[in-house]
């Protein structure tokens, strides 16, 4: 299926695809969204606001899968992946993102989601310092900090297990080849093996883990972090997981 960059026109389609995705997720349904069965029409305005910020971010660079539906473009799936680093490459990755003006969005009103639990809006943030030491140390003489990291990864329920998420997927993983620094994900619930038939190397730890995190609390699913090693020499610094 085609990829290609996607853009703020994109946004309601990648909102109603990513609601759907991860309706039943354990983070961004369960916790996020408890109340998600009673306003399931709500559960879209997240998403609208998620995306807006993920364009607003210079270190961000979003794609979409489409396909044609009698004659006409269809959104299949969507990534964005976030270069880290402070290096001459993450910087020209800043240097190189444009701004979406306000007005390429499209108008609605995104201040009430009432199927949401306003207390967990939070929750990753308040756990970053339980896992934030994954990302710490070197490998292969390559900072771990320097990496393209995959901070979302959604396809719709109606193309999902097509190759749509590795196209995705792939992206990444080819431009941290190229660029010679590391990948890097936070897997959902089941799906490492899926990471690691996409080219990742390994588990390296869990953003749930650690005595009082609170996604661990909230009993979260999932968490497993994952890197692709820089360099064709791989130092396993972690046990895999099966």
């Amino acid at each position: 299926m085609p990829l290609r960059p996607a853009t703020p026109a994109d946004e309601p389609a990648l909102a109603a695809l990513l609601t759907a995705a991860f309706f039943n997720e354990s983070l961004f349904g369960d916790t996020f969204h408890p109340y998600r069965h009673e306003y399931p029409d709500d559960v879209v305005i997240f998403w609208r606001n998620f995306i807006r910020k993920d364009f607003a971010e210079p270190r961000n660079r979003i794609f979409v899968c489409t396909t044609l539906v009698n004659g006409a473009e269809k959104i299949t799936g969507t990534a964005t992946w976030t270069r880290q680093g402070e290096d001459e490459v993450a910087k020209e990755v800043i240097n190189t993102w444009k701004k979406v003006e306000d007005g390429e969005w499209e108008d609605a009103d995104l201040s009430t989601n009432r199927a949401l639990d306003p207390s967990k809006q939070e929750i990753l943030n308040e756990a970053y310092p339980f896992f934030k030491h994954l990302w710490d140390g070197t490998v292969n003489d390559v900072p771990k900090s320097q990496n393209w990291y995959l901070h979302l990864c959604g396809v719709h329920p109606e193309h999902q297990k097509q190759g749509v998420g590795q196209q995705l997927v792939q992206w990444g993983l080819d431009r941290a080849r190229e660029e010679g620094v590391h990948a890097s994900v936070l897997a959902s619930d089941g799906n490492d093996k899926f990471y690691l038939r996409c080219g990742f190397d390994e588990v390296i730890g869990n953003c749930t883990e650690g005595e009082g995190n609170p996604l661990g609390r909230e009993g979260v699913k999932g968490g497993d972090v994952l890197f692709m090693w820089a360099s064709d020499k791989k130092e396993k610094i972690g046990q895999k997981r099966e």
